[in-house]
């Protein structure tokens, strides 16, 4: 898609090229072409959000993709391997990971359990020289939960000789580390990026209204613009659900500045807004009314490893009376929710079968993929 036209209800899309077959060059195979629509939902997601920081698209690796979590991963088992071979120029693994989400933890503790596990394959690689540090610019890390989960955290990361660093701030991004607001450089071997999204840059191209993320601004109920026939969800979306600043009834003087507040980029505000606006798309085709989009809150779990997570249960309690988990508890809670989208993908039975058939592989499967 590279292009909209509102007035005519039509969607433009970019030709469709290939690589010929000896490599010199390539051909169209679709030319540029209309699609008109009637309804029209926006829901291409997002990519990873520099900020502007110097260096970070040439230094840094993101995980917008599988092929980026792939090319993350032969880059860290060969980096491990190089180490414990003793071909590396440094005798430690260093590894920097920036922003303290739930990306970010899930990748520093899952990241140490591999390094650990290389040990069963006979690497010399000792946890000892494994340097992982997050960089977080909030006050804690994991800030979207509450602070006792940001605790536990930290506290279950130190136990793995991960260095939590919060507060911290990231002025550029160098071939050899990262430079700090304070003119400190952190050298890491490999870099990563998990500060933050933003939705992809030919958006704010289509005519539509954009924040500086690039996110298409609509109304409470998904709707972009006043034509009611084009609708965004998720991470390319910014979707208000609440405003400030309201002047109280009966006040004298002018009402303060509205400052808009806007719904989470995650899985599961995507998820609610998509089965909300599949419920009112096919009332509007039955000429029935649905009730306006309410933004339920359910909780997080982050898993920290083998055997560890964290996180709150506010779908099982409720919003109001929301109970914190951790430990191998929340772990079991994790690996449910895993099946739980598994199920509203593809249904309780086929989800049912998975889950049976990951278990068998887990017999024969090698603890780590090393190729």
């Amino acid at each position: 898609m590279n292009g909209l036209d509102v007035a005519k209800k039509v969607i433009k899309l970019a030709p469709i090229s290939v690589d010929d077959f000896d490599g010199k060059g390539s051909r169209v195979i679709a030319p540029p072409r209309e699609v008109p629509y009637d309804t029209l939902v926006l829901a291409v997601g997002g990519v990873s959000n520099s900020f502007g920081t110097p260096g970070v698209d040439e230094h840094c690796v993101k995980l917008d993709a599988p092929k980026d979590a792939e090319f993350l991963r032969k880059r860290i088992l060969s980096q491990a391997l190089s180490v414990s071979m003793g071909t590396s120029p440094q005798p430690k693994l260093r590894i920097g990971i920036v922003g303290g989400g739930a990306t970010g933890v899930e990748l520093a503790a899952e990241i140490h359990h591999t390094i650990c596990t290389l040990r069963s394959y006979g690497a010399n690689l000792f946890e000892e020289q494994l340097q992982i540090t997050i960089m977080e610019g909030g006050p804690r890390i994991l800030g979207g939960g509450d602070p006792s989960l940001s605790t536990f955290a930290t506290k279950e990361l130190k136990k793995r000789r991960i260095d939590v660093r919060t507060s911290c701030f990231i002025k550029a991004v160098t071939p050899t580390g990262f430079l700090l607001q304070d003119g400190t450089l952190l050298e890491k071997d490999i870099r990563i990026w998990t500060a933050g999204i933003k939705a992809p840059d030919w958006l704010s191209t289509l005519g539509l209204k954009t924040n500086k993320f690039n996110q298409i601004l609509t109304d409470g109920e998904l709707a972009v613009g006043n034509s009611g026939a084009v609708f965004a969800l998720g991470d390319c979306a910014a979707v208000p659900f609440q405003k400030v600043g309201e002047k109280p009834k009966n006040s004298k003087g002018p009402p303060p500045v509205m400052t808009p507040l806007f719904l989470p980029a995650t899985a599961q505000v995507a998820h609610q807004q998509a089965e909300w606006l599949a419920s009112k798309l096919e009332a509007r085709l039955t000429s029935k009314t649905c009730p306006p989009f309410t933004f339920k809150p359910q909780g997080m779990l982050v898993s920290l490893g083998e055997g560890k997570a964290v996180g709150s249960l506010a779908a099982i309690v409720g919003p109001q009376r929301d109970y914190y988990v951790q430990g191998r508890g929340a772990k079991l809670l994790y690996s449910s929710l895993y099946r739980m989208h598994q199920a509203v993908l593809y249904g309780w039975t086929r989800a049912g079968l998975l889950f049976i058939g990951d278990k068998l592989r887990h017999v024969a499967l090698p603890q780590l993929k090393l190729h």
